[in-house]
């Protein structure tokens, strides 16, 4: 089979490493349109401890040691200056994202499945001449301004919140959730150790707060500045840092009816991406990765049919991810209505955000055992 993959994120990365596995003599190329060090963001949130959740990308490393993961057990919401602790149920794994994605590379170059680099999104003319069994498009949200067919034109909504992806020296031996009340309204930061040395710091506001606060006004430089001076304590006077190109935006939540049309299909944040406060989006990149592995495998004498079963297998995963997602932005929009509640009181309206809902980690759990069995 010959296979072009768009993309050279986690959804791509894995379902290449993996059906070239079952498969050694396919032929699988892989595009992505920036260089090799262009990374976007700092830590991600994944699942269980390595080498043993399939859901967690270091799982399928054999150095995933190397990468400095941490684990973490512990959820600590700030409110008031007060603190709520408990524990997170289940372990949580934060990893830089730029070296997972660089050893994810480094397993698909192993296996040898060509990489290559700063290659123009292909035209569906190009697609054709090519002769390509399956393409598999995996660029992530950007794919929203070069998408391949009508039938796959995505639904895209924002959020009204601003948000930030910062990175701080300051270690969170904890999932940190902050409120912080300011002169001009309510921050929300999200924040966790990913490494050793660093941790994540997703700061997030209303589009009222942003605008009195000056931030649409400010350099980069002087906006980390702000951001620290208002989370000072928490930072215990480290800086934040902003990574090159990302700014300030409106949550963008792209969504799709259908995963596939013809030999073209959908992965990761290309078919449905998901609000970060729920820190799903690599899992489900993993989870639609394996499930399009063994959709393929199974049924590798008839494409149409492969995809056939993998949109019947993840568009139900997706559409609850979704809601999920969409359920906790609203949440968080509101936030600046829940600043008058204690800090028990709004641990506990937290916790509850998404109780109305079947719990998405055993519609993942499920997804993947039927994925992984051979």
């Amino acid at each position: 089979m010959n296979i072009l993959v768009i993309g050279a994120g986690p959804a791509g990365l894995m379902f290449a490493s993996q059906i070239k596995k079952l498969n050694p003599q396919w032929h699988i190329r892989i595009i992505e349109k920036n260089n090799q060090e262009e990374s976007v963001g700092w830590g991600v949130v994944l699942p269980g401890r390595a080498p043993h959740h399939p859901a967690n990308p270091l799982s399928y490393l054999l150095d995933h040691e190397t990468l400095d993961a941490q684990y973490l057990e512990t959820f600590k919401l700030t409110h008031h200056n007060d603190s709520a602790m408990k524990s997170t149920g289940v372990t949580l794994c934060g990893a830089e994202r730029k070296s997972m994605i660089k050893a994810l590379r480094e397993l698909c170059q192993s296996l040898d499945i060509n990489i290559e680099y700063e290659q123009p999104v292909l035209e569906e003319a190009q697609l054709a001449a090519d002769q390509y069994d399956l393409v598999v498009v995996s660029n992530g949200i950007s794919h929203t301004t070069h998408f391949y067919r009508e039938a796959l034109k995505p639904k895209v909504d924002f959020g009204k919140n601003r948000y930030m992806w910062y990175g701080t020296p300051q270690l969170f031996n904890e999932m940190n959730l902050i409120f912080k009340a300011h002169s001009s309204g309510v921050f929300v930061a999200h924040s966790y150790k990913y490494s050793s040395k660093m941790s994540t710091f997703v700061v997030e506001c209303s589009e009222q707060t942003y605008q009195k606060s000056g931030l649409d006004d400010m350099t980069p430089e002087q906006a980390e500045q702000f951001i620290a001076g208002v989370f000072s304590q928490e930072l215990d006077a480290q800086p934040v840092i902003a990574q090159a190109g990302l700014k300030w935006r409106q949550f963008m939540t792209l969504s799709h009816e259908k995963a596939y049309d013809g030999n073209v299909v959908l992965l990761g944040d290309a078919l449905q991406s998901g609000h970060f406060s729920i820190g799903h989006g690599t899992t489900m990149a993993v989870v639609g990765a394996q499930l399009l592995v063994k959709s393929v495998h199974e049924h590798s004498q008839n494409v149409e049919v492969a995809l056939q079963d993998f949109n019947q297998r993840v568009m139900p995963v997706m559409k609850l991810f979704s809601q999920h997602a969409e359920i906790s932005r609203l949440w968080f929009e509101s936030a600046e209505d829940n600043m008058h509640l204690t800090t028990p009181e709004i641990a506990q309206a937290f916790a509850q955000r998404r109780a109305s809902l079947p719990a998405l980690p055993e519609a993942l759990e499920a997804a993947l055992k039927y994925a992984l069995k051979r």
